[in-house]
């Protein structure tokens, strides 16, 4: 770095014969000193042929600075990768104020290359990381055959910027603000880089030595261990309270880390709030870094109105100009029956929905619940038909019938439990049309709100407040179908009400978030993040 102030006087319309003739024998004769990397190779070649394979970087002091400050900002290389940059730095000696281009040519050649894969390397790296996305879809397609889990998740797969569009951000000297415009959800990867540098500055902590359980009113020794550590974290604003007293701002603190972490927040400093409390910092780099990653393989951009939900943190958010109008808590499929992660448009909700019940769920869940109550379809207001065309009901009905298609085959019936408060999709649901089957409902089980890990549904994802989100929504319906949602809702006549305009709706995997100032961290519960960690390029 301390020869960029002598770059800054190199002469921008600096010209020699020799280095010029250097880079196209080398471009034309030995293309493998370009890149052993063909589609590298390729995409550099194409750069020189835009420049009339003249050099793009020697002689061109406002570029070159610009590039080798973005190869070492973390906004961007966020895993310091070394993109060139030893190779760079040993040929720096050259640039100087009274640099021979002819005596030097050789080297010099060398040396943009050099810079120019650099360039490419990064931009590629900020628009789709080092992971092998493909060896990421192999592992999570291969989860049928292993553990016979059906999970989806449909990245939104980028190609590299265009030599075209990498040669106009340099003939514009406007490389910083290119690589600014190819990252992908910027104020979530902002959000990300600022929890990076926060959990790398804190290094390598001491560990907290557990010795009982501590609760408000307390005193004990490691009580200030707890507090430094708090402190630390950013959970506790008070500096200067490293008492051993378990006082308001400690259990405040508390309070605030466990909701980070999504711990139990019983009010008591136990054996598991030191477990995550000794977790290695690295370890928690390691989850923002593969968040960041994530990112690649997401929309670049996010609507202005849009309904997100995170499976990871188990809710549901209504997004409105980047900020969040209406959160709720909801669940979503358990570890053997992931929701899928797409995207796709609202486009009508039911009121009193029936719910026609799945093959693969009459198979998982029907026949059993059936060989153990046959009971079952009267109790739960569930109805038999044969076939989905046939309107005519199959009384006592047996779950003989069922049995030969246990194991496979085309079930010729069709079970559909009727509207009322005992149906699993409670009483309205939320429909964006999708190969998977899957929407947003209510539920008539409430309690499960409650749990630590929304993990419960067959990849549907049920809502804790489903009417607060028909409040929101009826901005999108027609007057008269307002106006009528009350009556509807006081009978058990299935109703379907269509969006005036459809709303895009986003499943998404984030394990790491900032939240009010603060960085939090989820289980990685479909064990979607372990499948990236390793399956680095």
């Amino acid at each position: 770095m301390k020869y960029l102030l002598l770059l800054s006087i190199m002469l921008s319309a600096l010209y020699s014969t020799q280095l010029d003739n250097r880079l196209n024998s080398i471009i034309n004769s030995d293309p493998y000193q370009l890149s052993q990397n063909s589609s590298e190779r390729n995409i550099i070649r194409q750069l020189y042929s835009l420049n009339q394979n003249k050099p793009l970087w020697i002689g061109h002091a406002r570029n070159l600075n610009t590039l080798r400050e973005a190869l070492q900002d973390p906004y961007f290389n966020y895993k310091s990768k070394d993109l060139q940059q030893n190779n760079i730095e040993q040929y720096t000696y050259l640039l100087n104020d009274n640099m021979d281009l002819n005596t030097n040519a050789n080297d010099l050649a060398t040396l943009d290359i050099l810079l120019t894969r650099a360039y490419v390397g990064l931009a590629n790296f900020i628009v789709q990381s080092d992971t092998n996305w493909d060896m990421v879809q192999d592992k999570i397609k291969a989860l049928k055959e292993s553990k016979d889990i059906t999970a989806n998740w449909e990245m939104v797969r980028k190609t590299s910027p265009s030599a075209s569009r990498l040669f106009s951000a340099i003939t514009s000297e406007n490389i910083y603000d290119f690589f600014k415009s190819i990252t992908a959800l910027p104020k979530l990867h902002q959000d990300l880089i600022e929890s990076l540098q926060f959990y790398k500055s804190l290094g390598s902590l001491p560990r907290i030595k557990y010795a009982k359980d501590l609760r408000f009113g307390d005193q004990y020794p490691y009580i200030s261990d707890i507090k430094q550590r708090l402190i630390m974290t950013g959970d506790l604003r008070n500096r200067n309270n490293t008492s051993d007293i378990f006082d308001r701002e400690l259990l405040n603190a508390l309070r605030s880390y466990k909701d980070r972490f999504k711990l139990t927040q019983n009010n008591t400093i136990d054996k598991i709030t030191v477990y995550y409390m000794n977790k290695p910092m690295s370890e928690h780099v390691q989850s923002i870094l593969t968040n960041l990653d994530k990112l690649k393989v997401f929309p670049d951009k996010f609507p202005n109105e849009y309904i997100r939900v995170n499976l990871a943190d188990f809710t549901m958010d209504y997004i409105r100009h980047g900020e969040s109008i209406l959160h709720m808590n909801a669940v979503v499929g358990r570890d053997v029956r992931p929701t899928p992660i797409f995207s796709s448009y609202m486009k009508y909700l039911v009121l009193n929905p029936t719910w026609n019940i799945p093959d693969n769920l009459v198979r998982r869940d029907l026949i059993p619940a059936l060989q153990e109550h046959p009971d079952y379809l009267t109790e739960h207001n569930i109805h038999a038909f044969k076939g989905w065309k046939n309107k005519k009901e199959i009384k006592n009905f047996t779950v003989d019938k069922l049995l030969p298609y246990k194991d496979g085959g085309s079930i010729p019936y069709r079970f559909v439990q009727y509207p009322g408060d005992d149906n699993a999709l409670g009483r309205v649901k939320f429909m964006f049309p999708n190969k998977y089957s899957v929407y947003l409902h209510d539920t008539d089980n409430k309690s499960l709100f409650s749990r630590r890990y929304r993990v419960y549904s067959s990849g549907c994802m049920r809502l804790e407040k489903p009417f607060e989100l028909l409040e929101v929504l009826k901005s999108r319906l027609k007057a008269s179908d307002v106006r009528n949602i009350d009556k509807y809702r006081n009978t058990l006549k299935t109703v379907t009400l269509n969006l005036t305009k459809p709303l895009p709706v986003h499943t998404t995997y984030f394990t790491v978030f900032r939240q009010n100032g603060l960085t939090n961290f989820r289980k990685d519960v479909y064990e979607y993040d372990k499948f990236i960690q390793t399956s680095q390029k």
